[in-house]
């Protein structure tokens, strides 16, 4: 799981502390602390997509969702809680929308004071909690299949096998067949006698997920110092600038009422500050631009 930056803890306190709770997540969604934890979870996911775990050759976070296990339309208190973000692609992400996944249901009480951090608390695997390969399978990511309550809620939620099975008319059966078929045919029908059709698959994966590795490894030294000219960044900023830059946007969109004191602090500042300023360009091809929440 990714932790907040000791200096983006402090944001996040004094923010909390002067404006709302929805006036907070609009803050949270616009702030640079969201756009390097996006980054931060790309590096920690090496790239793949929490629930459907495809690799996405691409550090952009435009190209990203920030997804809330627990989503913000039942559970706004949890909008910035480090253990209920991940990342996700845009079809994952729009395919949960706003389904709540705690257990039990019908739904409880949605005020809960802590995130619940237990696996059986949850419908489908969990990307920080639980071992997503101890729920599905899948062939080439193309089909997937689960023996487990879990999974197959999984399955079922982000509609992980909508294009192949429900508009390409596929199975896991002849998809396999398929990826058996490249593979003798990519060795040249040279090894004797046969694996066993189990084994095929599993090699074809290792050898998929290797060289998706590679990909993810080139990404990744640059991720890395894009996330470190970010750190420099965050170090920066002030918990003043925060609220301000939180009173700014509360102010702008007309949201739930300030206190005073941060209405004083917006009205004192002649011109917008930038509360999130960087010590160095990011790397090139990558964005910090934060996009609507999940």
């Amino acid at each position: 799981m990714i932790e907040l930056l000791q200096s983006e803890l402090a944001e996040i306190a004094a923010v909390r502390i002067a404006v709302s709770e929805s006036n907070f997540n609009s803050w949270f969604d616009k702030s640079g602390i969201k756009a390097r934890f996006k980054k931060a979870c790309m590096q920690q996911q090496r790239l793949r997509c929490c629930y459907c775990r495809k690799f996405k050759d691409t550090t952009n976070n435009n190209e990203w969702d920030l997804e809330h296990v627990l989503c913000e339309q039942w559970y706004p208190q949890f909008f910035a809680t480090p253990g209920n973000l991940a990342v996700a692609c845009k079809q994952c992400n729009i395919a949960k929308n706003q389904a709540d996944v705690l257990l039990p249901q019908p739904r409880p009480d949605p005020r809960l004071e802590e995130l619940p951090i237990e696996s059986h608390r949850y419908s489908i695997p969990h990307p920080w909690i639980d071992d997503w390969d101890a729920f599905l399978s899948h062939v080439n990511y193309q089909v997937y299949r689960s023996d487990s309550e879990k999974g197959l809620a999984l399955i079922k939620l982000c509609k992980l096998n909508k294009i192949a099975v429900e508009e390409g008319g596929l199975n896991y059966d002849t998809v396999a067949a398929a990826v058996k078929t490249e593979f003798f045919e990519l060795v040249d029908n040279a090894i004797d006698p046969p694996p066993l059709d189990a084994e095929v698959l599993e090699r074809v994966a290792r050898l998929t997920d290797n060289l998706q590795e590679l990909q993810v490894d080139a990404r990744l030294r640059a991720l890395g110092r894009t996330l470190a000219t970010l750190a420099r960044g965050a170090a920066k900023r002030t918990a003043e600038q925060a609220v301000i830059e939180a009173g700014r946007i509360a102010c702008n969109e007309g949201l739930a009422e300030v206190s005073a004191s941060v209405t004083n602090l917006v009205q004192a500042q002649p011109e917008p500050i930038d509360a999130y300023p960087l010590a160095a360009p990011p790397a090139q091809g990558a964005s910090i631009l934060p996009e609507p929440s999940s």
